[in-house]
């Protein structure tokens, strides 16, 4: 019975790209336009936006790519790549393909959760983006906006 079964072995490598010093990630804007460009319109997407202890960009990975109306998302998931790269900060940006940037009560209880996490893995975690893209604010900041969550929750 045991022949049926394949082993593999998996290796992880790290490797630099480019020569150059990371994109500082300063502010949510920054963040937003760092992967606005492949944002799609028409799928809920959530994104990890991975930083070194200078706040420059290390790593970004699509997470989930959902329906038109949602996405779910195991919080393992958003913070692997950060551990595997050595990231001191997360950053979560997702986009609403309804055009409308305003966080739902899924996106804050999300928040919440991935908050928890982070103090427990001490990565930090920076802001959760939720990105619209069709009004002159093209992007909501949990963190701008809802500063209490990162100190209500224990």
């Amino acid at each position: 019975m045991a022949d049926s079964y394949q082993f593999f072995e998996y290796e992880i490598s790290r490797k630099r790209v480019d020569e150059g010093k990371p994109k500082r990630i300063e502010s949510p804007k920054m963040a937003v336009e760092a992967l606005e460009s492949i944002l799609d319109a028409d799928k809920e997407q959530l994104f990890a936006v991975v930083v070194d202890g200078r706040n420059g960009l290390i790593g970004y990975e699509k997470i989930y790519q959902g329906t038109a109306t949602g996405t779910s998302v195991r919080i393992a998931d958003l913070f692997r790549l950060a551990v595997n790269i050595g990231g001191v900060g997360l950053v979560v940006l997702h986009n609403h393909p309804s055009g409308d940037n305003e966080p739902s009560e899924q996106d804050m209880q999300l928040t919440r959760e991935i908050i928890k996490a982070s103090r427990l893995l001490d990565i930090e975690f920076l802001d959760h983006l939720v990105y619209g893209g069709s009004s002159d604010e093209k992007y909501y900041s949990i963190r701008q906006h809802n500063s209490e969550v990162w100190t209500e929750v224990e």
